[in-house]
Formats: C-alpha cells, sequence, structure tokens
C-alpha cells in the first residue's frame, strides 16, 4: 500500500517513532529520518531528503507542530497529525 512512498515521522518519543518507522517499513515504504523536534523537522523539511507525506504528533518537547504543519502544507505533501495522549 505504501511502496516507494517517503514518509517523514515527526514524535518526541523514541519508541513511538520508531514503532512507526518499523510500521512504514512492513508496508514497503522508503526509510526516511524521523525528526524529534520542530526545529528537527523543519531543517528535515527544508535540507533533508525529499518526502512523500508525513505524520506529525501535535505536541513536541519544543512546542506545537504547527509550524512543520504549514511548511508541509506549502509544499503540498500530505500530513497526519496525532496526539499520543488520553482523551478524557
Amino acid at each position: 500500500m505504501l511502496a516507494g512512498y517517503r514518509v517523514l515521522v515527526v514524535e518526541d518519543k523514541p519508541l513511538v517513532a520508531e514503532d512507526l518507522k518499523a510500521l512504514h517499513a512492513e508496508a514497503k515504504g522508503v526509510p526516511v529520518s524521523s525528526a524529534p523536534s520542530v526545529h528537527e523537522a523543519q531543517y528535515l523539511i527544508k535540507d533533508g531528503p525529499a518526502v512523500d507525506a508525513a505524520l506529525l504528533d501535535l505536541n513536541l518537547r519544543d512546542g506545537p507542530v504547527t509550524p512543520v504543519l504549514e511548511a508541509l502544507s506549502a509544499r503540498c505533501i500530505p500530513t497526519v497529525v496525532y496526539i499520543g495522549g488520553a482523551v478524557p
């Protein structure tokens, strides 16, 4: 289903990021780096390998993921935003 797709994972919890990357690899996706912060994600979007889609945790250690979402949206890159906490 994701064969050949390059997906950027933006997640500040290393185990969750590794799980998401492993799921993507199982779906025959192309490995792309993950970013644990807004700052690192912005760097990867600007200077890293091209991506076809992105998975973004809503809240990262250096703030909301909004600037990353805006940068991806400006490049017309499909994105899924999720939150990893319990919902009351």
